[in-house]
């Protein structure tokens, strides 16, 4: 199967940069959201837009990136969902590049594939800024040979792509890895800020960190971290979406857990420490990326 064609279903912060660098890689785009203002500007990019979910059905290869579980049953099984609307003798490839729990995927599965659909889950990492720079990593589950018919256009979003095992493995191992980067997020705010006090920035800290144990996503180099944080906390909505996406990615961790009948006890702490919301942390994180600075 030769992929032409491309519906995302969800381009906000993440969908949107991804959705262009798909154009840009040479498929043709159709995005369905429901900010008319985004849907204007993609149109006059060139792209197909919708409201209607439906619409996508006749792609050879639909992106959800949805915010939870909820809006993903309902745009794929509700009643003017995705799946009833799939053409008669056509098989797109439904990738589920959102994070979600493997029970949900196995919901979904069988009506998709009633309809002549397949699924994959094809979960990213890398934040923003590897979106909009086409770098994330993405971490397939599913069909070997579906994962092998969207390796183009994973290609022209990511610069890593795994293949992980049978369907919901991508996401099993996005889970982990989110339980890990979220951690990260907070403490090395706090760690910029502890050195920042004591006259160290985190230019002169990042060097040493990069070679360290203290390495992680946000410290390999100072310019790297500070657009992360600069691109989650630049207002008051952008944090809020990012504490949304951190919390409700805690919370799947801990069913998974709860699933594997797990007592993880320091993961519940960083989720009890995130559910509280501490006011103090967007402007922990506004420092950290430079946000307002001169």
């Amino acid at each position: 199967m030769t992929l032409k064609t491309v519906a995302f279903i969800g381009v906000g912060n993440m969908g949107a940069p991804m959705a262009r660098n798909a154009r840009r890689g040479g498929f043709d785009l159709m995005v369905c959201d429901r900010n008319q203002a985004v849907l204007d500007q993609f149109a006059k990019e060139g792209a197909k837009a919708t409201t209607n979910a439906a619409d996508c059905a006749g792609a050879d290869a639909i992106v959800l990136l949805l915010g939870n579980d909820q809006q993903v049953m309902d745009t794929l099984l509700g009643d003017q969902g995705l799946v009833q609307a799939i053409p008669a003798g056509r098989h797109p490839i439904i990738c589920m590049m959102g994070t979600t729990l493997p029970d949900t995927l196995k919901k979904l599965q069988g009506p998709i594939e009633a309809a002549g659909g397949r699924l994959l889950d094809a979960p990213v990492s890398g934040g923003i800024v590897g979106a909009v720079q086409g770098t994330l990593s993405i971490i397939m589950g599913g069909d070997a040979a579906d994962a092998q018919a969207v390796q183009p256009l994973m290609e022209a979003m990511g610069q890593r792509i795994f293949h992980c095992g049978p369907l919901g493995a991508g996401e099993v191992v996005k889970v982990i890895n989110n339980m890990i980067c979220v951690t990260n997020m907070f403490l090395t705010a706090e760690a910029i800020e502890l050195a920042q006090k004591h006259g160290v920035s985190f230019e002169s800290l990042t060097p040493i960190l990069s070679v360290s144990t203290g390495l992680n996503f946000l410290t390999a180099d100072a310019p790297t971290g500070r657009a992360q944080y600069a691109a989650w906390a630049r207002s008051p909505e952008a944090y809020t979406a990012i504490y949304n996406v951190v919390h409700k990615d805690l919370h799947l961790a801990l069913n998974l857990a709860e699933l594997g009948q797990l007592d993880l006890g320091l993961l519940k702490g960083v989720a009890q420490y995130v559910d509280s919301n501490d006011p103090e942390d967007m402007g922990r994180w506004m420092r950290s990326g430079g946000v307002g600075e001169r």
